[in-house]
């Protein structure tokens, strides 16, 4: 039920495409604090369920260990586009990536989660049952444009980090409020953390320490949840273009240890790579030595076309052979999910740097299928089956 005022109860990767437009304010940004400032601008509340039609699927292949899906990032900014989200998540996978800063104001002390808070979580909640979704929640505290700052704060707050006492019980309450009502498969506490502490180390520390505390409440209110961070994969290898590059963070998983019951990476490697065969063979497979967790993909993406100032020098080839390596990687690495970050390419996504994903979907933002779109609906068809175990792989021709 709705919760009104509740209490807490590989080593180097070599050969990446340098871009000389590092220190380019606008390209500042590692990829997925872009992704999620879309989320954030263009958050649309789904209306109650309007007889959505499901798509019957036909069972074909060997199963597949991951659940595979996309985020609820719409076509256009328009109520109808993002439950059109829903429905392609439902009717071409099983999952359905959230993305949200804290409700603080509504969790703060003395505070209870607003009517229009449980409103919109109900209606959502109702349009995931539905269709039949397995939620991943992701949760991030930090601002997409500056990681070493909160999102959007309470006023008072803008200077303050999670180690501020009433901030941190926000951020508790406000996952456990998640956790209850949502009851999500998947939940991310923070997204691409290692962004934040490139940015400022400080704010980081308090976001480790405030984090053990929140996946304890998390834990509590849905045992079932399995609750983790992610990270920026081609920031935490140091290849990004637009930053000095540095040797992998992989100590960074030790401030977690414990805590992550998966170790989940966000990647867009059309930021590093201009096409897919540059990718290195064991770039995904390198994963397993650092963490014994399960591996997630939390959300990828390959661009399908050509961006401004040489970013993402790629064709609609090119991300299907990318596709093709990442869901062979994910059968070798036995993962948990698959998520592709969109479905359909954003339509408004034409301003710097949000145009940077404006060919990033598997479909165009008028839904035609793009090259990549068979190979997704052959691995949707591969019924899932978590005991599936890894798949050994071997040389694959170019295609």
């Amino acid at each position: 039920m709705i919760s009104r005022g509740a209490t807490p109860t590989i080593g180097r990767v070599a050969g990446p495409v340098r871009h000389p437009l590092r220190a380019a304010p606008p390209l500042a940004l590692a990829l997925l604090a872009v992704c999620a400032l879309l989320l954030a601008g263009c958050r649309r509340e789904p209306q109650p369920p309007a007889g959505f039609q499901r798509i019957p699927r036909e069972a074909a292949g060997a199963p597949r260990a991951y659940q595979i899906g996309f985020s609820a990032l719409p076509a256009e900014l328009t109520d109808a586009a993002y439950l059109a989200s829903f429905d392609l998540a439902a009717n071409y996978g099983e999952l359905l990536l959230i993305q949200r800063a804290p409700a603080w104001a509504d969790f703060m002390p003395g505070r209870s989660p607003s009517d229009q808070l449980n409103d919109a979580t109900l209606r959502e909640r109702a349009a995931l049952q539905e269709r039949g979704l397995q939620l991943l929640y992701a949760l991030d505290p930090f601002d997409p444009a500056d990681r070493g700052r909160l999102a959007s704060p309470p006023p008072g707050y803008a200077s303050k980090q999670l180690s501020d006492g009433d901030l941190r019980h926000a951020y508790v309450l406000n996952a456990r409020y998640i956790a209850l009502n949502y009851r999500p498969a998947y939940m991310a506490l923070g997204t691409e953390v290692n962004a934040t502490f490139e940015r400022d180390p400080a704010a980081y520390r308090a976001f480790v320490e405030a984090y053990a505390e929140v996946y304890r409440a998390v834990r509590e209110a849905s045992p079932e949840t399995r609750v983790f961070v992610t990270f920026q994969y081609e920031q935490l290898l140091g290849i990004v273009p637009w930053e000095p590059p540095h040797v992998p963070r992989w100590e960074l998983l030790d401030d977690f240890a414990g805590r992550l019951d998966l170790f989940a990476i966000t990647t867009f490697p059309s930021f590093v790579y201009q096409v897919a065969r540059k990718v290195p063979p064991r770039y995904y497979s390198q994963l397993r030595e650092h963490s014994s967790a399960p591996v997630a993909f939390a959300a990828a993406g390959y661009a399908s076309s050509a961006g401004r100032d040489g970013l993402n020098s790629s064709t609609a080839a090119e991300q299907r052979r990318f596709l093709q390596r990442l869901l062979r990687d994910a059968d070798e690495l036995g993962a948990a999910l698959v998520v592709w970050f969109a479905g359909r390419d954003p339509a408004f996504a034409t301003q710097p740097p949000y145009d940077l994903l404006a060919s990033i979907g598997l479909r165009t933002a008028d839904d035609r299928p793009k090259e990549g779109w068979p190979v997704w609906e052959e691995a949707v068809r591969r019924p899932f089956d978590p005991s599936t175990p890894p798949v050994p792989q071997t040389p694959q021709p170019e295609q």
